[in-house]
């Protein structure tokens, strides 16, 4: 029977759905082959990982534990945050190009869905290896991640957990958005079918997800607005600032003129106060839960476009 790509280590699949010569295998069928397609990249993102989480550990170690006042260590977390944001741009790439898009311009899905494997069976089976990719590595990266950033004291303006890099690092929407570039990669595959732009194109796109999600994240969650008067000036920061600004005589929210301790500016602003909206460390967890709802919300639909087109490109 033929094979991928004509690949002669690819073994064929057979009537019952198990792959020739697998039988001690715990994969079976069309999952083992697509592991098997797949399995040097595998073997690479395995390794990525755990040399990943070994300095991650070495942050966490590094003179007796990190210090929060020191420049050095909370770049090395911050950066660490910033590398760990790479890895939903490299699930997409990979799926939107490897996985769908390169299979889709060569045309051996056209061979492989005459076999006895259904169009749908085959495609969830290229879609496991991803998926499983992205969910071990983002629950391990994120999990070490937070264990190392909760030891930090944060004087560094970078490591407070409204910082984006770190927000992302330590919350379960780093998870949600690992799961989401998968369906979206695929459907960027399916859509393109080429494989230099399908990645491209999957990459900008990540990146307006992740920048419209960005932008409404204040409006996610109701902020807590504290007001003061002209001589107390501005309220205190007090987590992730949403809105500031002065407050005239009427009370309404206007910008901030600068002023500051000028009377006449402030007398022919009409000015009473300022005010400061933002979202305190106790509204972490609910901005958190309703930001990984919308993406796994985004997932599951984007899920049931890309399989509606590959049963529609199956008949």
């Amino acid at each position: 029977m033929s094979t991928l790509h004509q690949n002669t280590d690819t073994p064929a699949v057979s009537e019952t759905g198990t792959a020739a010569g697998t039988g001690s295998q715990r994969l079976r069928g069309p999952y083992w082959v697509a592991a098997r397609m797949h399995r040097s990249t595998l073997q690479g993102a395995a390794g990525l990982l755990v040399l990943a989480v070994v300095l991650l550990i070495a942050i966490r170690l590094w003179g007796g534990g990190l210090v929060g006042g020191y420049w050095t260590d909370a770049r090395l977390v911050e950066n660490a945050a910033s590398v760990i944001a790479l890895l939903p741009l490299l699930v997409v790439a990979f799926v939107a190009g490897p996985v769908v898009a390169r299979e889709l311009e060569s045309g051996s899905h056209q061979l492989l869905w005459t076999q006895s494997v259904s169009p749908v069976r085959w495609f969830a089976a290229k879609l496991a290896v991803p998926t499983a990719l992205a969910l071990a590595g983002s629950v391990v990266l994120d999990g070490v991640y937070r264990w190392v950033w909760s030891t930090s004291k944060h004087a560094d303006p970078a490591l407070h957990w409204y910082s984006d890099s770190v927000y992302q690092a330590i919350g379960p929407i780093g998870i949600a958005t690992a799961l989401l570039v998968v369906p979206l990669g695929a459907l960027t595959g399916l859509l393109v079918r080429r494989t230099v732009p399908a990645i491209v194109t999957s990459l900008i796109a990540t990146l307006v997800v992740s920048g419209v999600l960005g932008a409404v994240r204040g409006s996610l969650w109701p902020v807590v607005t504290v007001r003061t008067g002209l001589a107390e000036g501005y309220p205190a920061m007090n987590g992730m600032v949403t809105a500031e600004g002065a407050i005239t005589n009427s009370g309404a929210h206007v910008p901030d003129p600068i002023c500051v301790d000028d009377k006449q500016c402030q007398a022919a602003h009409n000015l009473a106060g300022y005010f400061r909206s933002s979202h305190p460390v106790s509204q972490f967890w609910p901005l958190q839960l309703v930001e990984t709802g919308i993406l796994l919300a985004l997932a599951a639909v984007l899920t049931l476009v890309v399989f509606r087109i590959v049963k529609r490109m199956a008949v």
